[in-house]
């Protein structure tokens, strides 16, 4: 990560750093695969992003409330996240060490997003 000196909240959150690197991971391995599966792309890197993005929009929240409700979002899109990497394997666009690196990041997240919402309940 970058060194600055903002104070954002999410920065303190190891679910943020872990999104971003299931993001990082899922932007690698969508630029191997071939031309015309632009959907799947799309698909795979919004959800990736977006669980990166629900994470720190919901650490900066002010309510429980507001805070659980945007980590219940971000598990959804990282479970989301291994769906599509499955599929993409199963397709064989990517190699199973890829699969399982992403999946293990993914699985890792959820776990870490229960522990948040369970936190704000």
């Amino acid at each position: 990560m970058t060194h600055h000196s903002f104070h954002f909240t999410h920065y303190k959150l190891d679910a943020y750093r872990v999104s971003r690197q299931l993001a990082d991971l899922v932007i690698e391995v969508t630029r191997q695969m071939p031309k015309g599966h632009h959907k799947m792309v799309d698909q795979i890197v919004r959800a990736a992003t977006g669980a990166e993005a629900l994470i720190a929009e919901g650490a900066n929240r002010y309510t429980p409330k507001q805070k659980r409700q945007r980590f219940v979002e971000a598990r959804g899109e990282a479970g989301e996240v291994a769906a599509h990497l499955e599929r993409i394997r199963r397709y064989q666009f990517i190699s199973e060490g890829q699969l399982m690196a992403g999946l293990s990041l993914a699985d890792r997240l959820c776990a870490m997003l229960t522990g948040l919402i369970k936190r704000h309940s």
